[in-house]
């Protein structure tokens, strides 16, 4: 009993929401990161997947037009030979002209092969650029998920004060009457 006759009673128990509503946030959050997550290393995997073809569609192309080259160098030097015969030469061409046929086919390797480098840097600067625009979604998500938990931390932070206030006028915020609270030496005491 205190001083002036009146019953203290230790609070009850009441439900306590708030950490119900932290934990309802928190997993929310949680299983929006594992969603945000699993569709990045999706997009990421496709993206790996579009950067793998397409330089095996590169490789597949130079590796053809090598081929063809090395053809039309090998039937150059056999109709060269032809031709020669055709016209009444003897003894086959000069070194001038071999020379000359064997460095056009070597110009043509080397501009294949610098093509070839300069479209896998081309392949390799869209894959950076796509995976750094996939980082930056996933950074974005994770910062509108914090914004977003902080903002429900501070509505349920806003709300606690409104209902504890409605318990210490004896009714909750849907109007149902309560016990009354009140702060007595240092402890709650609900009449």
């Amino acid at each position: 009993m205190s001083a002036s006759g009146s019953a203290q009673v230790s609070a009850p128990q009441i439900p306590n929401y708030q950490s119900q509503v932290l934990a309802q946030l928190k997993a929310a959050q949680e299983a929006e990161q594992r969603a945000r997550d699993e569709a990045y290393n999706r997009a990421a995997a496709a993206q790996k997947s579009a950067y793998d073809n397409n330089v095996n569609q590169l490789n597949g192309a130079t590796n053809a037009a090598l081929r063809e080259a090395y053809i039309n160098r090998m039937l150059s030097q056999r109709n060269l030979q032809q031709q020669l015969s055709a016209q009444g030469i003897s003894g086959g061409a000069s070194e001038t002209t071999q020379a000359s046929m064997l460095n056009n086919y070597e110009d043509s390797r080397n501009e294949l092969e610098k093509e070839r480098q300069r479209q896998l840097a081309d392949l390799m600067q869209v894959y950076q650029n796509n995976m750094a625009a996939l980082e930056q979604q996933r950074a974005s998500g994770q910062s509108a998920s914090l914004g977003q938990y902080q903002l429900a931390l501070a509505n349920l932070a806003a709300n606690n004060g409104v209902d504890l206030l409605s318990m210490m006028q004896g009714t909750t915020a849907s109007g149902q009457t309560t016990p009354s609270a009140h702060y007595v030496n240092g402890e709650w005491v609900y009449y």
